[in-house]
């Protein structure tokens, strides 16, 4: 059973990176049953994806306080600084999220006990704005399982990273003001609209998961938290900009 288990994989595997590879999707069928089948086909993708690098951009989320949060590589190919001008023929969707994510400034290597929500804190010195998006691999994926969407990298199709602060320890985040526009046009503009309210209580779980997944964390590595304003649908021939107010912003023109 073990080996026909690997054997799925290896062919689940297969077929994303040749979606990559072709820019064509894929029916996905049968798949992975288990979260740590999805992780095992991300590793595999990224192993053939990346292999001379280690995975410096991690996309992080879950839905309520009640479930297990989830991980997923962005593959380094794919992380943009703000202001980048992309290809809608690229994409097979284009969704996009704004989000906060934490940067590393203090290294943390695999240890044998768990880095602590003070630990973790002080590690994580940058609160960065940015725009994730939206793209997958997979026909039909809103009717596909959750853990083929999870598989595929819960369907990413890269992240623009903006600017942001230092001191963000003491900000009350629950309320953060958060502006999105698309061509001057405002989708969303709210206080507060994280899944969790907070994204920092993400942070103890991505961090210990991370550094047991990805051979540590170094100092530059970013972790995403998840969308403030929901998925919104784009267009080719938009400039988007998003703002989080007193942190900073991000930008991203899509051709």
């Amino acid at each position: 059973m073990e080996q026909q288990t690997q054997q799925q994989i290896q062919q689940a595997v297969a077929r994303v990176l040749a979606a990559y590879e072709s820019g064509q999707q894929f029916d996905a069928g049968e798949g992975p049953q288990t979260v740590a089948q999805a992780y095992a086909i991300q590793d595999g993708v990224a192993r053939h994806l990346w292999p001379a690098h280690r995975t410096h951009c991690w996309k992080v989320g879950a839905p309520n306080r009640d479930t297990e949060p989830y991980s997923a590589p962005i593959p380094p190919q794919k992380v943009y600084d703000s202001g980048v001008r992309l290809r809608g023929d690229d994409f097979h969707m284009i969704g996009i999220e704004a989000e906060l994510a934490f940067r590393v400034t203090r290294a943390l290597p695999v240890r044998a006990e768990a880095y602590s929500e003070q630990e973790v804190r002080a590690a994580l010195g940058e609160l960065c704005v940015t725009l994730e998006l939206v793209d997958t691999r997979l026909q039909d994926w809103q009717q596909t399982s959750a853990l083929w969407r999870l598989a595929d990298n819960q369907i990413s199709g890269g992240l623009v990273v903006g600017s942001g602060i230092e001191d963000w320890q003491e900000r009350d985040l629950a309320l953060q003001p958060v502006q999105l526009t698309v061509n001057g046009e405002v989708l969303a503009d709210k206080s507060g609209g994280h899944p969790l309210s907070d994204p920092t209580l993400l942070l103890t779980w991505s961090v210990n998961h991370l550094v047991a997944r990805n051979q540590g964390l170094a100092v530059g590595d970013l972790i995403t938290t998840g969308s403030w304003t929901g998925m919104k649908f784009i267009e080719p021939g938009a400039d988007i900009r998003a703002e989080f107010s007193g942190i900073g912003e991000v930008a991203l023109s899509i051709a």
